[in-house]
């Protein structure tokens, strides 16, 4: 996989709090693909859990606090872009801790996105990848090749007493 350029950091001029609503991490065209990622406040969810998978309410824990979105969409059509696997990793830079999570996908107010609520690693100067694996749908011959490879995307966001001080400046 290619080197991934770094995100130039916007400072916010107010510090905003993700926990009442969401705020835009970046922006990123790569590979074809948009990928917004945004930070808001956790949220139930109706989703399959324990083994075997039972569909229930999923309250979120204690130290969910945050709910990790990102919505990915295809730039020519607009249409988001479905049956992919995604992982978010994160690394906080000032204490050297390191997160790895899925992010599935969901149907939500916004519309088809792959989210998950996270406890990140608590406030400092964060340094993110989204990965997306090929997605598993079909394609016409003309669009065999589209999305045919995994794809990197790399974020910047601080946090500074839980609200975002700094995010990746749009690059679109």
């Amino acid at each position: 996989m290619a080197q991934l350029a770094d995100p130039k950091v916007k400072t916010l001029s107010v510090a905003a709090d993700p926990l009442k609503k969401a705020i835009l991490i970046g922006r990123v065209t790569t590979g074809g693909m948009v990928f917004q990622l945004e930070l808001e406040g956790s949220e139930a969810m109706w989703m399959q859990m324990g083994t075997p998978p039972i569909w229930g309410a999923h309250t979120p824990a204690v130290d969910e606090r945050f709910h990790v979105e990102l919505k990915l969409s295809d730039p020519k059509s607009k249409t988001r872009i479905p049956y992919a696997h995604i992982t978010f990793a994160a690394t906080n830079k000032e204490t050297g801790k390191s997160m790895s999570i899925i992010l599935p996908p969901m149907w939500g107010s916004s519309g088809l996105h792959y989210s998950e609520n996270s406890a990140l690693l608590g406030d400092g100067t964060y340094s993110a990848t989204v990965m997306v694996d090929v997605p598993t749908f079909q394609r016409e011959l003309t669009d065999k090749d589209l999305w045919s490879a995994p794809v990197s995307a790399k974020f910047h966001f601080k946090l500074k007493d839980g609200k975002l001080t700094e995010v990746s400046q749009p690059a679109l």
